[in-house]
């Protein structure tokens, strides 16, 4: 099929190198195009066949059902990828001068969202996209975007903790390490820089709302990392005390640079 877009569904566990492998297989006398940006035209009108293949996240229809708590993870997880007709990914680039010390400042995003004719998975593991959809995220959307992931991320890992689901406790380790540490190492003081300082809002007035949901959210992940730590405490293995010790030593100086 000629100039056509498919979201196909791999194997159970598939890692998406197999996956270009077992379609250029397939398609022995195909290009293999190692990037996601739009092809140019030269592209569409030429006589060679290429094939352009990139990972995509499912947008799940039921948000609600993910968001409750009380449903048993198995039935979210089933949700998150179970009849979906709409897939996004994101490219992310830089718009104007690239500050060296601290790149949240230009970082935009182009989220491109992926529309096809049927839901996935159905009686074929892929259909055609009817229709795409760009827009542009700015680096205080985008902020926030993935300061929203991360608080969700912490409070499963946290709950999944509690109810003892998880059977060790690593990925909450990680978990909270990585963000106190991304913290810690000038995560926080970079958001702040980048979209908390006069000059930031004053040039972007229409943004107002924005800065202070990015606030908010920052205080809240400093209230769901204390919780997470507690938790933590009550079940983190002897050897694993030192980490924790160091943690607790983390969030402390993260709450003082946040000015709690």
């Amino acid at each position: 099929a000629q100039n056509k877009e498919f979201v196909c569904r791999g194997h159970d566990y598939e890692r998406l190198e197999a996956f270009q492998q077992r379609m250029l297989n397939e398609f022995p006398h195909a290009i293999a195009m190692q990037h996601a940006n739009q092809p140019d035209e030269t592209i569409f009108q030429a006589e060679a066949q290429y094939l352009q293949i990139y990972a995509v996240t499912p947008i799940p229809e039921n948000q609600e059902v993910l968001q409750r708590d009380g449903i048993p993870d198995n039935i979210k997880s089933f949700y998150k990828v179970n009849h979906i007709w709409r897939f996004r990914y994101d490219r992310p680039f830089h718009k104007g001068t690239k500050d060296k010390e601290n790149e949240f400042k230009s970082l935009w995003v182009e989220r491109t969202t992926l529309i096809l004719v049927q839901s996935l998975p159905g009686i074929s593991r892929w259909f055609e996209v009817e229709k795409r959809e760009v827009v542009e995220m700015s680096p205080l959307e985008n902020a926030i975007e993935v300061l929203e992931n991360k608080n969700q991320q912490l409070r499963t890992l946290i709950s999944q903790c509690q109810t003892r689901q998880m059977q060790n406790i690593n990925p909450l380790t990680m978990c909270l390490n990585g963000v106190i540490d991304a913290a810690v190492n000038g995560g926080v003081a970079r958001y702040q820089e980048a979209f908390f300082v006069k000059e930031y809002v004053l040039n972007h007035p229409e943004d107002g709302e924005k800065i202070t949901r990015l606030r908010e959210l920052m205080l809240e992940q400093a209230q769901i990392l204390e919780f997470g730590l507690a938790v933590h405490e009550k079940v983190v293995p002897q050897d694993m005390r030192p980490l924790h010790k160091k943690l607790v030593d983390q969030f402390f100086v993260m709450k003082s640079s946040l000015g709690i």
